[in-house]
């Protein structure tokens, strides 16, 4: 059984470039602040808490904006935008990481991508997955099964980012079930905004709430149940809950971000360049100290500006100037990767490509 979803429309949405602005805006904020997370009472709640649906949601999002068939267009698209740009960066962060220490990084070690490229290997799986779930009768639920049944095996973790793929996997089936006007449509119902404001409160007390010794591996989606310690009836149960959890908190944090312009969409638009060179970014201030020096600051000074380099990074990395270089010096040369094509086909690709979104 084939199933069926709304349509992507044909010009952009600026509810989900809004969104994606705050999402890749938290995630520049979460890897900043994530080095001394672990001794950080202050910032720990935060920093809990948005990785409870930033990521989640990320890959609702890119699921929204999916189209399920694979035709020669959407091939090379998916080769353009984010096999191209995966393959660039792993080659640019590794021969960094070998600049400044001598040896490749621990995840070239174990055939992982570098730290956060893990979701473009992530995303393209998905693409590729997506047309055979469409033709499955129950395609969230099974993802699900899919993810739980993964996180029994020791074998995953950080290798090809299986381990991640699979985890996420459910919301963005999920957003792809949705369509990308399902807050639009949300938008109609008034009362979804107490409710929605409730959700977003009740997370936040939670957070702070939350024992000191709670096991945040649990948000990484890296980790089997086996390394988490709960390989176990009890462990399947915790998934389920922190699948609730996520998709609850973070469509209320989407709902409230569609209901008005929050001048984001620019931002959302750019989220990719933003998402490949935020961690050259923040490689650079861990090796000149300036990292340090901001997390060891007092604690209302340290969130402040934590926030601000993390409002500076999205800033310089989104801005035209940015997409400009990036394409010429470093995409463009990845080009070889496309078959040619002849005129004709070229030139219905380019008449797709202008209907088409980024994906990020």
């Amino acid at each position: 059984m084939h199933t069926s979803r709304p349509a992507l429309p044909l010009n952009r949405n600026t509810s989900l470039d809004n969104i994606k602005g705050l999402l890749i805006f938290l995630v520049v904020f979460g890897h900043l602040v994530e080095l001394h997370i672990a001794s950080d009472a202050f910032l720990r709640p935060i920093w809990i808490l948005i990785y409870t649906f930033h990521m989640p949601m990320f890959a609702m999002v890119s699921g929204m904006l999916s189209k399920s068939d694979l035709n020669q267009h959407q091939s090379r698209q998916l080769i353009r935008n984010i096999l191209a740009p995966l393959l660039a960066f792993e080659l640019l962060y590794e021969l960094t990481e070998y600049l400044l220490t001598g040896s490749f990084s621990a995840y070239a070690k174990l055939i992982a991508p570098y730290w956060m490229l893990w979701y473009l290997l992530s995303l393209l799986s998905w693409r590729l997955l997506l047309p055979l779930f469409t033709r499955l009768q129950f395609p969230v639920l099974i993802s699900i099964l899919l993810a739980m049944a993964g996180s029994y095996s020791e074998h995953s973790g950080y290798f090809l980012s299986i381990s991640r793929t699979l985890t996420f996997l459910p919301f963005f089936i999920l957003g792809w079930t949705l369509g990308p006007d399902f807050l639009q449509r949300w938008k109609s119902k008034p009362h979804w905004f107490l409710l929605s404001l409730l959700i977003c409160a009740s997370a936040i007390v939670a957070a702070m709430l939350l024992p000191k010794h709670f096991d945040y591996r649990w948000l990484y989606g890296s980790f089997s149940l086996h390394r988490l310690g709960m390989a176990n009836l009890t462990g399947s149960m915790y998934q389920l809950a922190q699948y609730a959890s996520c998709t609850v908190i973070g469509l209320a944090v989407c709902y409230l971000m569609s209901r008005r312009n929050w001048g984001l969409a620019r931002i959302g638009q750019q989220s990719m360049y933003v998402f490949l060179w935020h961690g050259m970014a923040l490689i650079i201030l861990h090796n000149t100290g300036l990292l340090n020096r901001i997390l060891h600051l007092e604690d209302t000074a340290r969130l402040l500006v934590s926030l601000g380099a993390s409002a500076l990074i999205v800033w310089l990395a989104a801005h035209p100037y940015c997409e400009l270089l990036t394409n010429k010096l470093i995409l463009q040369a990845t080009q070889w990767l496309l078959l040619k094509q002849d005129s004709k086909t070229e030139q219905v690709a380019s008449a797709a490509s202008s209907e088409s979104r980024h994906i990020s």
